[in-house]
């Protein structure tokens, strides 16, 4: 017996067999995913607004999901976002008694808005081996808002100067909710095992409230995944 040629075919055969195992092994697929992005969607406008002199935040989202199977998965997400406007006024005008009276107010205007989304995902491209794929999208989101409003106003007549001027504060908040169906395609694409960048698009309609007026929202950013598969 060629003891030389049997060990050198047993070794050949040996790493042939690992190859195969090694090429037919399925990737592994962590269930759990995080991400962070940006948002666009109603009350949460990315870009300027159309009010005057006012610091604005970009909204920012971050998910949490968890994939029930390997085409299924369900998240959580919650958007933040918020500004604040500084108003100036300054006018005249005549009362009741036909006395002319100069008003001027300075005013700060406060909006904080926060969203809850639970979606359903279910991904519609059938090799999850490639690195772009697309899932449709549904669920339900939550808008929560509070406006701040703070002001101060001055009255005092022009035709007698020697009048006391009135100072009238104001401090107000309001609070509103809103709830709404999503629905829509969800653009993927994986630059690695765990790393992928993510878009939606979503549609949504207004569930609560009197108005039926169609919406649309866009989210942009990454999404990571973690945990065992």
């Amino acid at each position: 017996m060629n003891i030389p040629r049997l060990i050198l075919g047993s070794l050949l055969l040996g790493s042939s067999l690992t190859s195969y195992a090694q090429a037919t092994e399925p990737a592994i697929t962590p269930k759990f995913y995080v991400g962070l992005g940006v948002y666009g969607g109603p009350y949460q406008r990315l870009g300027r607004t159309n009010i005057r002199d006012h610091k604005y935040g970009v909204p920012v989202q971050a998910t949490l999901g968890y994939h029930l199977r390997p085409r299924l998965a369900v998240q959580l997400g919650l958007t933040y976002s918020g500004y604040k406007a500084n108003y100036e006024y300054d006018n005249n005008y005549t009362d009741i008694n036909n006395y002319r009276v100069n008003h001027t107010s300075n005013s700060a205007t406060t909006v904080r808005t926060v969203n809850t989304s639970l979606l359903v995902r279910y991904t519609l491209t059938r090799q999850p081996a490639h690195r772009f794929q697309v899932d449709l999208a549904g669920g339900l989101m939550l808008v929560h808002q509070r406006v701040h409003l703070i002001s101060t106003n001055f009255y005092s007549y022009i035709d007698y100067p020697q009048a006391p001027t009135t100072t009238v504060e104001n401090d107000d908040s309001y609070t509103s909710n809103k709830l709404y169906a999503n629905l829509g395609p969800s653009f993927r694409y994986r630059f690695g095992q765990r790393l992928e960048a993510v878009g939606d698009i979503l549609f949504n309609v207004p569930v609560t409230g009197n108005y039926r007026r169609l919406d649309s929202s866009i989210a942009l950013g990454l999404r990571y995944r973690f945990g065992p598969s």
